[in-house]
């Protein structure tokens, strides 16, 4: 085939329409976490359980709650540690975060390409939540919004070799990130019905580059849409140009979600503890 940019993104879109893009299985265990965390009786005990099932996800868990941007003075040794030291809500993040990288995130053919969605995504899952807790929102759903809200890249570039074959991509990468650009919407939103991911997570990435177009959740889908541009000026990458500091004095999403000039310098302050949250999801 013809790796163009129009070429690779038209047999996305037919794959997505016809249902051939293959779709990765949710990860058992971040279906459990997922329900638990949506759950008012889910205790600490119980949340340990079930992480405790899968060891990879365990194991990764520990790590990240040891990393730099989580540990205290001792070491956690065990998970129900963790669980008490952090908190069941960003325990439940982490194993999220976890489970989804290593389902959505590990196809060497794009393996540079993909880290930097990885980074992006866990950038834009920290600022959806921040902005969520500003605003006195569910901050427990915020982050799965944002962390997922381009699932739909992960996706596609999943299935680029099937696509082109599976000798050594040739393709230039400006032509790729073109291609998922302008499918990974519907790719996303094709994988968020597979993995029956709640309304508000769907519809966040669904309408994060169109809030308008938002039925239910627009106030979600806005959050992901400052939380995206404010991830991108936090650690720039091939994937987007990033916006100026004065450009996002100006994004219209700041009326929308009624943030005030000094809540939008709170967020910016942030760049530092964003940065370092993300280095220990790595």
């Amino acid at each position: 085939m013809e790796t163009g940019t129009s070429d690779l993104s038209r047999v996305f879109a037919r794959q997505i329409a016809e249902r051939k893009i293959e779709l990765p299985p949710m990860p058992g265990t971040a279906a459990e976490v997922m329900n638990l965390c949506q759950q008012e009786t889910t205790d600490a005990a119980k949340l340990s359980a079930v992480i405790h099932k899968d060891q990879t996800i365990a194991s990764n868990v520990l790590r990240v709650a040891n990393s730099a941007a989580y540990a205290g003075q001792v070491a956690c040794s065990s998970l129900q540690q963790a669980v008490s030291r952090l908190g069941m809500q960003l325990i439940t993040e982490i194993a999220m975060a976890v489970s989804v990288r290593g389902r959505m995130f590990g196809n060497k053919t794009c393996a540079e390409l993909l880290a930097a969605l990885w980074k992006h995504s866990v950038l834009t899952g920290f600022f959806t939540k921040e902005i969520a807790r500003l605003r006195r929102r569910n901050v427990e759903i915020a982050f799965l919004g944002g962390l997922l809200h381009d699932v739909g890249k992960a996706v596609l570039l999943n299935n680029v070799d099937k696509v082109i074959g599976k000798d050594e991509l040739a393709l230039p990468v400006a032509y790729l990130l073109e291609a998922t650009e302008q499918q990974h919407v519907p790719a996303g939103a094709l994988l968020a019905k597979e993995w029956k991911l709640p309304e508000q997570v769907a519809e966040a990435i669904a309408c994060h580059h169109d809030t308008a177009a938002a039925t239910r959740f627009a106030d979600m889908a806005m959050t992901v849409a400052l939380a995206d541009v404010l991830a991108h000026w936090t650690a720039p990458s091939v994937l987007a140009v990033p916006l100026s500091s004065e450009q996002l004095r100006q994004h219209p999403m700041l009326v929308g979600l009624n943030l005030y000039p000094d809540q939008l310098d709170g967020l910016l302050a942030l760049r530092d503890r964003a940065l370092l949250v993300t280095e220990g999801m790595r």
